[in-house]
């Protein structure tokens, strides 16, 4: 969990389907998404806190910054892995970390099918856990180094984004299976196949 989709045909009646993200495209994309988010997040705390007192200045060497957003890159995708094992009907077993040489990041991959609002949930928590909640909170405290922490771990949420919003077109109970060779998914069908592995959590 590469920017123009990738959408093999449908025939109606629950094959699968593959959505994927050129990866070429995609980091174009993410580049158009990237600079003005980060040029217009730091000239928003610019503009709030100009002259002003931080209520909680964080002041650190600079090889613990390095090493805490190296660190939440791994956190990243564990945060992935454990919301996946959570809903997988096969918990953890189902769950593989590892490294992609193309992309030069971790990742992590869910064997299992899932409901694509359990896949959605997975998918965002990162961004939302470890980039927008700690900027908001940069934006009330006027801290900066949580600001710039803040934003490079949306930045690094940002293809999650990407894949959250490609999936608000299915619905909440079609299956979905994370795509295992490339950045996208493969939609099942309805969940009433694997609907009683799934169970009760919602």
């Amino acid at each position: 969990m590469k920017s123009k989709p990738s959408d093999k045909p449908d025939n109606g009646v629950g094959i699968p389907r593959e959505i994927t993200f050129e990866e070429s495209k995609l980091i174009g994309l993410l580049m158009l998404m990237i600079i003005p988010f980060y040029i217009g997040g730091d000239l928003l705390f610019d503009a709030v806190w100009k002259n002003r007192t931080p209520l909680l200045p964080v002041n650190v060497p600079t090889w613990v910054k390095y090493v805490s957003v190296l660190a939440a890159v791994f956190v990243h995708e564990l945060i992935h892995g454990v919301i996946f094992a959570f809903y997988a009907p096969n918990g953890f077993r189902s769950v593989k970390f590892g490294f992609s040489k193309s992309m030069g990041s971790p990742y992590c991959h869910c064997r299992d099918a899932l409901k694509v609002k359990h896949y959605r949930r997975a998918g965002i928590a990162p961004l939302i856990i470890l980039g927008i909640i700690p900027l908001i909170f940069a934006m009330i405290a006027g801290s900066n180094w949580i600001k710039v922490f803040g934003l490079l771990l949306c930045i690094g949420g940002f293809g999650d984004l990407l894949v959250w919003i490609r999936l608000l077109k299915f619905d909440n109970d079609m299956m979905i299976r994370d795509h295992p060779e490339k950045m996208g998914f493969i939609i099942e069908g309805q969940g009433t196949r694997d609907e009683g592995q799934v169970g009760s959590k919602e």
